[in-house]
This record gives structure tokens, C-alpha cells and sequence, in this order.
């Protein structure tokens, strides 16, 4: 997946439904009344951002919440996604102030995760939004309702996503939220002079996201066969790379703060980490990326 968006193309004359279409929409707004309010599918794409944080600030109703529901399902592609930006964010504000949606944090991540396990497929990739919105939204609900048992199946199970941009969203989220330890007291650690063991089922979480990644680093270069993909072959890879990677290093970062610290970790270990690996680079710089990150993250 291309990680620049398409070049605009310029308007030839010859365009002449565009020109009608473009005529028409001008009419219409100009006969719009003060009555007609802009609500988030009807406001612009460049004041969306500030228009959904301060909808989501306000408050979502049941009836609202209902609505998000029905059209992050049935919605047309641009409706979807805001419709998942705008759940993702009441569920990023749950925990602070619970009185932001009408649901409960686990019933808005049920929503984010009934769309994605719906599987919808697309070959325009600006219709992937809604998808990777709503899995990357996910991020550090690891442990709401088997969020990283359903995010796993989707990046890596055997009926996964069918589009590999999201199942790496999926991974990456995984991956980020389970570079794993359990809550040992790291005073005790080292006093013991021992590292505080890593929890079995986050340290297996972690290494099943970064094997899917890992596939995607490799693709497309020699080293292929040592992480074979299991998706139809697609060449457009620079967004799914770039993605691993990043997902990846913070998740290197914080493991290898983890165990130098024996067991003690930093608030946000790791989010400041910056990838080194290229999808651009050569295939020599690419594959020994992919070994040193795959060193850190798939060992015990």
C-alpha cells in the first residue's frame, strides 16, 4: 500500500459531468438555510478532526451510539470511517470519564471488533478506513473481552482479514499492547538480582504478532522463505511496512528496557523509539532490519 496519497489530477474541460456535478453543489449550498446544521458526516474533511473531539466531548447518546453502530456497518466509505474515529475516540476518553458514551468501554470495543471481524473486502484502497481506524482504536484494550485473542485471529489466524494492510494494523496493535510483563514488584527483582518473569501468554501474543510482521518486512525480498507470506501476493507494500516497523521498534524499545531494567519499565517505553528500517531501502538494509528486530522481539 502506497503510504503518499494519489497525485491530484487537474480538470480537464472535458470533464463535463464533474463540471455539472460541481455547478449543482454550489446551487444547493447556497440555498441552505442558517436551520441546517453541519453535523460530523456533513462537515468537511479538514474541520472534521476538531468537530469529532469536540462531539465525543459533548457526550454520545444511546440513540447516537445506535447510529455509529449501524452505519460503521452500512455506512459508505468516508461515513464508516468517521463513524469508527468517532467511537475510537469515546473509547480512548472511557477510561477518564466514563460518562462519555452512552455504552460501556467494552461494548464500544465490541463494535469496533463486530466491523472488523465482518471481514469486508476492497480493492479501492481508500475504502480501508473504517477497518484500520477501528483496529488501531484497539490499541491498549488488551485486556477488555479477549480484544488480543480476536485481533490475532484477524492478523494472523486461519480465516484472517482478507486485506493486509489491516491484518497488519491488527498485528501492530497486538504487538504493541503485549511486549508483556506481569506486575512484579522490580525493587524485588533486583534486590533478588533477577528478572521479573514475562507473562506466558503476553510473551506468546508478542511473538505471534511479530511473526506476521515479520512476513511483511521480508516480502518482496530475498529472505522471503524465512517468513513466508500467507497472503495473495500484492507488490503496493510501502504503507504495510512502514507500519510493521514502527509497531515493531516501539515494541523492540520497550522490551529491551524491560529486560536491561530487570523487570522495571518507563511509562510509554517505547513510543519514542524511531524505525530505522526503510521500505525503500535496499533489500540488504531490509532483511538486516528484519533480523534485528526479529532478534529482540522472538526471543524468550
Amino acid at each position: 500500500m502506497s503510504a503518499l496519497p494519489p497525485k491530484r489530477q487537474s480538470l480537464h474541460f472535458g470533464h463535463l459531468a464533474l463540471l455539472l456535478s460541481a455547478a449543482a453543489a454550489t446551487t444547493l449550498a447556497w440555498t441552505r438555510t442558517a436551520d441546517d446544521a453541519v453535523t460530523w458526516q456533513t462537515v468537511s474533511a479538514a474541520a472534521f478532526p476538531d468537530f469529532a473531539l469536540e462531539h465525543v466531548e459533548a457526550g454520545l447518546g444511546e440513540a447516537e451510539c445506535a447510529q455509529l453502530a449501524r452505519l460503521l456497518e452500512e455506512g459508505d466509505p468516508t461515513t464508516a470511517t468517521r463513524a469508527a474515529v468517532l467511537l475510537g475516540a469515546a473509547l480512548d476518553r472511557a477510561p477518564l470519564d466514563p460518562g462519555t458514551a452512552a455504552l460501556s468501554e467494552v461494548e464500544l470495543a465490541a463494535l469496533l471488533l463486530t466491523r472488523l471481524e465482518a471481514r469486508h473486502t476492497t480493492d479501492v484502497r481508500g475504502d480501508l478506513g473504517a477497518d484500520v481506524v477501528a483496529a488501531r482504536a484497539l490499541d491498549r484494550r488488551a485486556t477488555l473481552a479477549n480484544v488480543t485473542d480476536r485481533l490475532l485471529e484477524l492478523a494472523a489466524g486461519e480465516d484472517p482479514h482478507p486485506v493486509l494492510a489491516v491484518r497488519t494494523e491488527c498485528a501492530a496493535v497486538v504487538l504493541e499492547g503485549n511486549v508483556g510483563w506481569i506486575d512484579v514488584s522490580a525493587s524485588r527483582a533486583l534486590k533478588e538480582g533477577m528478572v521479573a518473569p514475562e507473562d506466558e501468554r503476553s510473551r506468546a501474543a508478542r511473538q505471534r504478532a511479530a511473526a506476521l510482521l515479520l512476513s511483511v518486512l521480508r516480502a518482496e525480498t530475498p529472505d522471503e522463505a524465512k517468513s513466508p507470506r500467507t497472503w495473495d501476493r500484492i507488490t503496493t507494500l510501502a504503507w504495510s511496512k512502514t507500519r510493521a516497523a514502527e509497531s515493531m521498534t516501539r515494541a523492540a524499545a520497550a522490551l529491551t528496557e524491560w529486560r536491561s531494567a530487570n523487570g522495571a519499565i518507563t511509562e510509554g517505553a517505547g513510543e519514542g523509539a524511531v524505525p530505522r528500517f526503510r521500505p525503500d531501502g535496499s533489500w540488504a538494509h531490509q532483511m538486516a532490519e528484519a533480523d534485528r528486530l526479529e532478534s529482540i522481539l522472538m526471543a524468550d
